[in-house]
């Protein structure tokens, strides 16, 4: 019956496009409105590093982060459990980028705003980029770390397949599968689904989320949150005051990417011509891999495929969960939104990125071995010509 109800809600939403924030002056972490090479325009905050950590070796190095699916910045922002804080008083000059979509964002024009035109494919190739290289601008540094949840951790592994690879010096991805090759029912209720939602829009998701937010208040166990949060590991009052600044709508580009993804069981671009899953093998990059045992969204054995494919020398797999010694079981919001998140993951994040700070570039892909060409003069049953005449 809730997800009828849901269902429902975002039938009566369709065809509400966000209303976008045209002026962002008033928010202090607001830097500057960066251009994409494709015409949209996209916002970046910014927390600069604590000055009581000046003498540190690491002390103003960049870090960018990338938010997940339905929400912004605020997924690294949120009151109690500010990721995006905590690593800026760690020593680090923390970047945060919105995307396409993003009701900071302004786009090349109203149609493609409502119809909800972009894919997964172009914040990866389009506003990564310009993120990445207006923080090293910015900053006169030649590479930045990455931090990224969910989408912003596939983001990640897109980015280090492609041209900008060499401005990474490291990578945390949290809660980011690497593949769908075994999807959990949730996934495949999603894409059931899916057929019912009207299409060439954006998906009302920050709508229905205003909509839910009610019920949410009376009903503090609803499945919907449990789906998301860890509800034993916070403060639900904290999440439901989050809700209206930090939920998104999500563009039909994004919606028929992630659709083809479950359905094919790998990362595919949304031409079909790449596939990001079988990309990773050519990443070399520093990586930490990081999951809730109990995720409902992206099933630790996803995440898990992601840090088995790259070909990395340095990398680390990290569980969540009260066997892997935290004190509940996490899920998928809750490495970044959960009350004891600060002392049991945000401190292993903090510790990884000030080891790889300054990390030197990984060694280059061995070349493959020389292709060996038979001697003339033999044959299929004597292919090295072994046998004299």
């Amino acid at each position: 019956m809730r997800r009828v109800l849901l269902l429902a809600a975002a039938l009566l939403t369709s065809g509400c496009a966000a209303k976008r924030i045209a002026d962002l002056s008033p928010d202090p972490m607001f830097q500057a409105r960066v251009a994409t090479d494709d015409g949209w325009r996209i916002a970046m905050f910014r927390v600069p590093a604590a000055p009581s950590t000046a003498s540190e070796p690491h002390h103003g190095t960049p870090v960018l982060m990338a938010h997940g699916t339905v929400v912004n910045r605020g997924n690294f922002t949120i009151e109690g459990s500010n990721l995006a804080q905590y690593l800026a008083n760690r020593g680090f000059d923390v970047w945060l980028m919105e995307y396409r979509g993003d009701r900071s964002s302004i786009p090349p024009d109203e149609r493609t705003w409502t119809r909800g035109a972009w894919t997964v494919d172009d914040i990866a190739q389009h506003d990564v980029p310009a993120a990445l290289n207006h923080v090293l601008k910015t900053t006169g540094e030649s590479r930045a770390l990455l931090v990224g949840h969910s989408l912003g951790g596939v983001l990640g592994y897109m980015t280090l397949q492609g041209p900008q690879a060499d401005k990474i010096s490291g990578m945390v991805a949290i809660s980011a599968p690497g593949d769908f090759s075994h999807p959990n029912d949730l996934a495949k209720d999603a894409l059931h689904n899916l057929g019912a939602v009207p299409k060439n829009q954006q998906l009302p998701s920050r709508n229905v989320a205003l909509m839910a937010r009610p019920v949410l208040d009376r009903e503090p166990d609803h499945p919907l949150l449990h789906a998301i949060f860890d509800v034993d590991n916070v403060d639900e009052g904290v999440l439901l005051d989050w809700i209206p600044g930090a939920m998104e709508n999500v563009g039909w580009g994004v919606v028929t990417q992630y659709a083809s993804w479950i359905e094919s069981g790998v990362l595919l671009s949304a031409d079909g011509a790449v596939d990001y899953t079988a990309g990773m093998k050519s990443i070399r990059t520093p990586m930490m891999f990081m999951v809730g045992r109990i995720d409902h969204i992206v099933p630790p054995w996803t995440v898990r495929r992601a840090h088995d494919l790259v070909s990395s020398t340095d990398k680390t797999y990290v569980t969540l969960g009260v066997g892997w010694g935290t004190r509940y079981e996490y899920g998928h919001g809750g490495p970044v939104a959960g009350d004891w998140a600060e002392e049991e993951v945000f401190v292993k994040i903090g510790d990884w990125l000030v080891a790889h700070a300054g990390a030197a570039p990984p060694p280059p892909a061995p070349e493959p071995p020389p292709e060996v060409v038979a001697p003339s003069g033999t044959t299929a049953t004597d292919p090295w010509g072994a046998a004299a005449p």
